[in-house]
């Protein structure tokens, strides 16, 4: 198994535990007094996808053969994964009526029904990714900087 697919492997079960966590937290700390505001925030899979975000510009930035389109291929596929976890979460929230952090950040998509709210996430693909491209560009240049490198040899 490649470095970067197990990256992506032990990344995706995360975010799909912070997914499920997510779904569930709601009614745990909410009687607790714990503000929706930070509820949702520790309940994101955005962290899962900040840190695959670092992992895979460094991994790639460090490799000998590493290049920077294959990072941005994983931390695609890792940007697809999560948001397929999340339009999950909201349709899944949608038909069983719970209250969960999936209908809401921060009261911003109380009023917005759940196929809108979940087509804006599969929309959202697009500029996480860019964003992530953006980000990525001096994260993979710093560790680039930083790269082992074999020394030719004559045959």
């Amino acid at each position: 198994m490649s470095r970067n697919l197990r990256m992506f492997s032990i990344l995706a079960l995360i975010a799909l535990f912070e997914a499920v966590l997510r779904y569930y937290m709601k009614s745990w700390v909410e009687p607790l007094g714990v503000s929706d505001f930070a509820g949702s925030f520790f309940a994101s899979v955005t962290f899962v996808l900040l840190v695959g975000l670092v992992l895979f510009f460094i991994s790639e930035g460090r490799a000998a053969r590493g290049r920077y389109l294959i990072a941005v291929v994983w931390f695609a596929a890792l940007d697809v994964w999560c948001q397929v976890l999340i339009v999950s979460g909201i349709l899944i929230t949608a038909r069983t009526g719970t209250a969960t952090y999936y209908e809401e950040m921060l009261g911003s998509h109380k009023t917005l029904a759940a196929i809108p709210h979940a087509v804006s996430h599969m929309i959202a693909i697009l500029p996480v990714l860019i964003v992530g491209m953006i980000l990525g560009l001096p994260i993979y240049w710093l560790a680039k900087r930083g790269r082992q490198t074999t020394p030719a040899t004559n045959l």
